[in-house]
């Protein structure tokens, strides 16, 4: 299962700052635009309700545009949550593959009957610490994040999570700044 804790940055030059005191090292920004498919669209609520979402992840490693070819990867992936709400909606089991063509993928979810509910576009630099792989995130029309992602079983999330909530106090972002919510909740909230 991936864990994963989310906070909201107000000073995301300070935290960068910190994380590099302590010898995390980013990787050059990379563009991801994300696309999330479902089976009901429409409110948030419906949204909601689907018990699988499946993204497109289309991922340039250099900057330039889709399509192309500077260093253009395309992620599949297929998320069920554990919960709804709260941290536990953070907890998600994920299977993903690396695809050929973004538009063969999304002829695909057509066929099966599958929208386009929502998308995501954010510049992403990331790091490894102590086991966790560290996002430091510019969303559009979102905002600057943090998160911490670890891979590890069920039975241990809230354990991690209460880990990774100690570990983001010590680089100075407060328990008031988490979000429970993923980007694609957030911006159907904008809506």
């Amino acid at each position: 299962m991936e864990i994963e804790v989310k906070a909201k940055l107000k000073n995301s030059v300070v935290v960068m700052e910190k994380l590099a005191k302590l010898g995390c090292e980013f990787s050059g920004a990379k563009t991801q635009d994300d696309m999330v498919w479902v089976a009901k669209t429409g409110t948030l609520e419906d949204f909601l309700s689907n018990t699988v979402f499946l993204r497109i992840r289309i991922q340039n490693g250099g900057g330039g545009n889709s399509g192309s070819g500077n260093g253009e990867k395309i992620i599949m992936t297929a998320k069920s949550p554990k919960a709804k709400q709260g941290n536990e909606s953070l907890v998600k089991r994920e299977h993903e593959v690396v695809v050929s063509s973004a538009d063969e993928a999304r002829n695909i979810l057509l066929m099966l009957g599958l929208h386009e509910a929502v998308r995501v576009i954010k510049k992403r630099r990331t790091a490894k610490y102590e086991g966790y792989e560290i996002c430091l995130d510019e969303i559009e029309n979102l905002g600057s994040f943090i998160e911490l992602e670890k891979m590890a079983e069920e039975k241990d999330a809230a354990q991690i999570q209460g880990q990774m909530l100690e570990f983001l106090g010590t680089l100075g972002i407060a328990p008031d700044d988490q979000v429970k919510k993923g980007y694609d909740i957030l911006m159907l909230e904008k809506k």
